[in-house]
């Protein structure tokens, strides 16, 4: 009789014991699903401020060509520069939107991973551009700009100041992208391997 109801409590202590295991895993698959939703919700509205100060760059580059172009070549050099540059720069930001929106932490986990993964190249590659190729592009072409012009020395100092600025603020946004993206991933990872438990 005692064996019978030590086997009963023991049978209930361990059925609680798994049930206690699976809300755990529960707990822990939700916060894992939250953390990464957050930080791909904030990746998305990132690029969506990013394609819409591109393309309203563009009206401005047009006015300014409208009221200011034709006196410096090099300048309007530059702005038509530009306005290809932000119109480019946006068709790129609604293309990475587009991917970052077929992440779904309800579905498959493979998917998920391999969306992210290709945010990821999307993002070193953007960022390889920009530092080898707009930024040079667009610093020589400002130099000339202000040379043309022969702009005062504060102006040059301000000038450089804005190029350093620019260069740590792309290089420490890269580390928060990267940061972000690890994390996304590392949460995909704990997610699939709570699944296949």
């Amino acid at each position: 009789m005692e064996l019978d109801e030590l086997k009963k409590t023991w049978a209930s202590v361990d059925e609680r014991l798994k049930k206690n295991e699976s809300l755990k895993d529960s707990i822990i698959l939700e916060m894992m699903k939250s953390k990464a939703e957050k930080i791909v919700n904030r990746f998305i509205a990132i690029e969506i401020i990013s394609a819409t100060v591109l393309f309203f760059v563009i009206p401005f580059c047009v006015f300014w060509l409208d009221k200011r172009g034709g006196r410096y070549l090099i300048t309007d050099i530059t702005m038509f520069s530009a306005i290809i540059v932000c119109l480019l720069g946006s068709f790129w930001e609604i293309y990475k939107i587009n991917g970052l929106m077929k992440i779904d932490l309800a579905k498959n986990v493979g998917n998920n991973i391999y969306y992210v993964n290709k945010y990821n190249i999307q993002i070193k590659r953007e960022f390889k551009f920009v530092n080898c190729f707009i930024g040079p592009v667009f610093g020589v072409l400002i130099i000339l700009v202000y040379a043309s012009m022969k702009v005062t020395m504060s102006r040059w100092v301000y000038l450089f100041c804005a190029l350093i600025a620019m260069t740590f603020i792309l290089y420490w946004l890269f580390k928060i992208y990267t940061k972000g993206i690890d994390s996304i991933l590392q949460s995909l990872d704990e997610i699939k391997e709570l699944k296949e438990e």
